[in-house]
């Protein structure tokens, strides 16, 4: 439980520190990077997302690994596609968003 509570209060951290950048970081400005730096971007913000499920529900982070990284190219292209609708948000919000529509909230509270 203990991590639960360390996973979200980090998770929750990251959010608020986005918050002060997320006037000035936009989808709109990430999809002008090369494919290559969103790619990274996004497997590595997939990456995190699936530490913090893997602390707290293991058939979800089972449920992120498999829906990215089954097929990257796939996954990479609606992430971006999703951007490309809302690109007046931050990208890890519309990551965190794309995410829990496939596998379920990180609201852990929620899942039980």
């Amino acid at each position: 439980m203990q991590k639960a509570i360390i996973s979200a209060l980090i998770f929750f951290a990251a959010i608020q520190a986005e918050s002060a950048q997320a006037e000035t970081f936009k989808g709109a400005d990430f999809l002008t990077w090369p494919r290559h730096s969103q790619q990274l971007y996004i497997r590595t913000s997939v990456g995190m997302a699936g530490l913090i499920a893997a602390e707290n529900d293991k058939v979800h982070a089972n449920c992120l690994e498999d829906w990215y990284f089954d097929d990257e190219e796939r996954s990479t292209d609606f992430v971006l596609e999703t951007m490309r609708r809302f690109p007046e948000y931050h990208p890890r919000g519309v990551i965190v968003a794309v995410l829990e529509k496939q596998c379920g909230t990180f609201n852990y509270t929620e899942r039980q």
